[in-house]
């Protein structure tokens, strides 16, 4: 398995067990508030134990694209910027978690969950499909119109069950 074939395989189980915990709130009658928390919760620990470490550790945007002298630098910058990115984003995530515990719910900090869940699933889109369609040795593998279908989907009817 290509290393965007394992992290695509990561966010697609992800969709799925957010796709539970959505059947499982709606059938126990879970508020919306308590439908975002354990959302959060899962987005969090699935992107601290299983999507991170695969954009890090496994070097899944560090090759270089071709010989040219800037192609492996420019990158190494990119594969950086964009795990930060992702970390800031899960650490937000995290805090804005914490708080909504800890303060109660509140329009505003549900907004801002919202919003940065919003911003880590298009920062996740962004980098998996630059490993889909730039020619990285070990990454030129492409969705199937299916299958990229299925994710679009997936995507939208999130985001809008956020709004």
């Amino acid at each position: 398995m290509t290393d965007i074939n394992a992290l695509l395989a990561e966010i697609a189980r992800w969709e799925q067990e957010l796709a539970m915990l959505e059947d499982e709130a709606t059938a126990e009658g879970w508020t919306t508030p308590e439908k975002l928390l354990f959302t959060m919760q899962r987005t969090v620990d699935t992107y601290r134990r299983r999507v991170l470490p695969r954009v890090t550790t496994d070097g899944l945007t560090m090759r270089p694209a071709s010989t040219a002298d800037q192609a492996p630098a420019a990158l190494t910058a990119y594969s950086a910027i964009v795990a930060d990115e992702l970390t800031q984003l899960v650490d937000t995530l995290e805090e804005l978690r914490i708080e909504l515990i800890r303060f109660g719910q509140t329009a505003e900090l549900q907004l801002q969950a919202a919003e940065t869940l919003a911003a880590l699933r298009a920062l996740v889109r962004v980098l998996v499909r630059i490993g889909q369609e730039v020619q990285i040795p070990g990454l030129a593998t492409h969705l199937a119109p299916e299958q990229s279908a299925q994710l679009t989907t997936a995507v939208h009817a999130y985001e809008k069950d956020l709004r």
